[in-house]
């Protein structure tokens, strides 16, 4: 307890030290104790101080005058309004209760969180009359798209297949010329056979001749109709590759300028895909159905201060323009009389300063210079000389 009171106590010291340092800031203290008044310049910087303190307070008057008679008037003008007959005062309410109706509905828009940023709102104002023929022929050319590559998926599989069936057929033709080779090396050793099984071992082998020549023969008529039947398939198989690399040429040319085009039109919408685009386009028209209620509300709330500030000046208001800033004090009696304390309080401030500004330092410094006129007759002259220079640019101090 003992630290705590110690703290509150040093801060309780410096507050009243505070207090007693703004009390005699504000304090004019005038001396002549080091003043030698026979010298001219000491003298005439001394007046001219005292002088440039009442033409300072005279500058700050003139400033809170016109401050305090705007109090005054803006006091004068709730009078007025209060004392105005029932059916004008309802006009003048009603006008009120639309200037803070179209403030509500400003308020909750500028509130509301924005679903696009103001870039993006220009950028599709400027393309609002061909979004939608844009978006049809985005979504046209994505469809196509996919199209092409169905084709283009379409066309690799065959290629494949054909090239799968010529490789096949190579072979084919291949085996065909191995078997044919095979035939004959066989025809010939079994014909060696035979000469020596009819020389050697006189055996009647004319049979085995016939077989053999019939077995060949049937072979290598099988195998020549299917090497040509082969041949025949290769050359239609190789005639198809070509005419379906032509088409995947033609498909090809059609994915590159269908996919520039898809390219193009997203960098120069600045989106990635038509929905996108879709969904970009209902933003905006969502937003710019906000914003236009926005510019409604403003342009209402426009028109019913203009009307409000005619309708007081109408019933001489002197200065009806304040009203459009706090039309809540024309319909709550709590906010009027909060408005007028404050206006009360105000003046009262100001008065303040202008009886400090007239009395402190315009009446002290004007006091210091009488006293040194009675006290300095010899220099009188001099002092009513500077004093009437000054009172030529303010005659009213």
């Amino acid at each position: 307890m003992g630290f705590l009171e110690r703290i509150f106590g040093k801060f309780r010291d410096d507050e009243i030290e505070t207090q007693s340092e703004l009390e005699n800031w504000s304090d004019i203290v005038y001396t002549r104790k080091n003043l030698d008044m026979d010298d001219p310049v000491q003298r005439r910087e001394y007046i001219g101080s005292c002088l440039q303190q009442m033409e300072e307070a005279a500058r700050e008057l003139d400033a809170l005058e016109t401050e305090y008679n705007d109090v005054t008037s803006h006091l004068r003008d709730m009078d007025e309004i209060d004392a105005l007959p029932e059916d004008q005062r309802k006009e003048v309410n009603d006008c009120a209760q639309r200037i803070l109706d179209s403030e509500y509905q400003r308020e909750r828009f500028s509130k509301r969180k924005s679903k696009m940023t103001d870039e993006e709102f220009e950028h599709m104002n400027r393309l609002e009359n061909e979004a939608e023929s844009v978006i049809a022929k985005l979504t046209e050319a994505e469809n196509y798209q996919k199209k092409i590559k169905n084709d283009l998926k379409r066309l690799d599989s065959e290629h494949q297949a054909y090239i799968f069936r010529e490789d096949e057929l190579e072979r084919t033709i291949e085996n065909s010329k191995k078997l044919i080779i095979s035939i004959a090396v066989a025809l010939g050793a079994i014909v060696m056979l035979l000469v020596i099984m009819q020389f050697a071992l006189e055996l009647d082998v004319t049979y085995g001749y016939m077989i053999s020549v019939l077995l060949t023969a049937v072979s290598a008529t099988m195998i020549y109709v299917n090497s040509t039947n082969a041949a025949s398939e290769r050359k239609s198989v190789t005639k198809s590759i070509s005419r379906l690399i032509m088409l995947q040429n033609q498909v090809k040319i059609r994915y590159v300028n269908n996919t520039n085009l898809i390219d193009y039109l997203c960098l120069k919408y600045r989106v990635s895909s038509a929905k996108e685009l879709a969904s970009l386009y209902e933003k905006y028209v969502r937003e710019a159905r906000e914003r236009e209620k926005f510019a409604d509300a403003q342009r209402l709330l426009d028109t019913n201060q203009k009307d409000l500030v005619y309708m007081l000046r109408h019933f001489r208001i002197k200065d009806p323009e304040i009203w459009i800033h706090q039309p809540e004090a024309l319909l709550d009696h709590n906010e009027e009389v909060e408005v007028r304390h404050s206006l009360n309080v105000q003046r009262q401030s100001l008065r303040k300063r202008m009886e400090y500004n007239k009395n402190v330092v315009a009446g002290n410094a004007k006091q210091e210079i009488e006293d040194m006129a009675q006290q300095y007759p010899m220099y009188t002259q001099e002092i009513l000389d500077m004093v009437s220079r000054y009172e030529e640019k303010y005659p009213d101090m």
